[in-house]
C-alpha cells in the first residue's frame, strides 16, 4: 500500500468513528452548534484536540493529511477505544490486514463477478452482529472454522451490503480486492495467510465497522450456502435504541427475500438475542424486528 494510500485510508476510518453517532461524536457535537448528521463540525473537533494547528482536524478527516503524531492526539481527545486505535494504526503503517472502503465502490468500472463455487466447508461459524444507538449496523465480528475441499485453496468470500465499513482480517489472512457480487451485495475475497490443501482446516477471525448513510432494513441474516453443523448467530441492541419485537427467522433468498418461517423471541438481559443451529444446510436464517 502506497504513502498517500495509507493515510487516506486511515482518514476514512477516523472520519467514519467521528460522522457516526455514539460516543465519539457526542464528544465533539458538545461544543458544536447543531450539525447534520452527515457533516461533521471542523472546529469543534479542533477544540476537543487543542491542536496548535487548528486546521489539522479538516485536514485529516477530510484525508489530506495524518501522521502518527496527530493519530496520538486523536486516540487521546477522544479516547478512542483499543481496538479502533489499534486499526488506524494498522492503516496508517499500511497493514494489509485492514482495509477500508468507503464511496468508491460506487464507480462505475466495479467489477461484477458471480460468487464462486464453495471451495470449502464451514465446521463452525459464530457471529456477533452490534447496532448502534441510532439502530444501524455498527459493528460485526466472524469467526469461522473452515476445511478445504480442494487443493490449493487461497480465499474465501465475504459479502457486505453497505457502501462504507472497515475490514479487519484478525486472524488467518488478508483483505483482497472489492467486487459486486450481486444486485445488491458487493464482496471481498479473505486471502488465506497459507493455501490449504484438501482436508486442511483454518481459523478465519474478521472484526467489521460500518457507516451506513441509508437506513437498512431492520433485520440481520447469514446465508449457509453448503452446510455447517456449528453456527451461532448474536444480535445486540443499543440500551438508546431498543427494538417493540424480534423475531428468529428463515428467508427464500438473499436478494428480494421472503420470510418462509418465523418465531417471536425476547431480549435477554444484555438486550440481544441469539439462536444456535446444530445444523444448517443450504439455508438462510438469522432476525429481523420492529422498531
Amino acid at each position: 500500500m502506497g504513502d498517500d494510500d495509507r493515510v487516506r485510508q486511515a482518514c476514512a476510518f477516523l472520519r467514519m468513528l467521528l460522522l457516526r453517532p455514539g460516543e465519539y461524536r457526542a464528544t465533539w457535537e458538545r461544543t458544536a452548534p447543531p450539525t447534520p448528521p452527515e457533516e461533521i463540525n471542523y472546529a469543534a473537533v479542533a477544540a476537543v484536540l487543542k491542536a496548535a494547528d487548528p486546521d489539522a482536524a479538516r485536514r485529516a478527516l477530510e484525508g489530506e493529511a495524518l501522521d502518527t503524531d496527530l493519530l496520538a492526539e486523536f486516540t487521546r481527545a477522544f479516547s478512542l477505544r483499543p481496538r479502533h486505535a489499534e486499526r488506524l494504526a494498522d492503516l496508517l503503517r499500511g497493514s494489509p490486514a485492514v482495509r477500508v472502503i468507503n464511496g468508491d465502490l460506487r464507480a462505475p468500472n466495479l467489477v461484477r463477478r458471480a460468487a464462486p463455487t464453495t471451495q470449502h466447508e464451514t465446521l463452525s461459524l459464530h457471529e456477533l452482529h452490534v447496532l448502534g444507538p441510532d439502530g444501524k449496523p455498527a459493528e460485526h465480528q466472524t469467526i469461522q472454522l473452515i476445511r478445504s475441499t480442494v487443493d490449493g485453496l487461497e480465499s474465501l468470500p465475504l459479502r457486505f451490503d453497505t457502501e462504507e465499513l472497515v475490514i479487519d482480517v484478525v486472524r488467518g489472512g488478508r483483505v483482497g480486492e472489492v467486487y459486486q457480487a450481486s444486485d445488491t451485495l458487493y464482496a471481498v475475497d479473505l486471502l488465506l495467510g497459507t493455501p490449504l490443501n484438501r482436508g486442511e482446516t483454518a481459523l478465519m477471525q474478521v472484526r467489521m465497522n460500518f457507516f451506513y448513510r441509508a437506513t437498512p432494513p431492520p433485520e440481520f441474516r447469514r446465508g449457509v450456502l453448503g452446510a455447517t453443523k456449528d453456527l451461532t448467530l448474536w444480535v445486540s441492541f443499543h440500551p438508546d435504541r431498543l427494538p417493540k419485537r424480534v423475531w428468529q427467522a428463515r428467508w427464500d433468498a438473499l436478494d428480494h427475500a421472503k420470510v418462509i418461517d418465523r418465531e417471536l423471541v425476547e431480549l435477554d438481559n444484555e438486550r440481544s438475542v441469539n439462536c444456535r443451529f446444530d445444523a444448517v444446510e443450504r439455508a438462510i436464517v438469522g432476525f429481523y424486528w420492529e422498531w
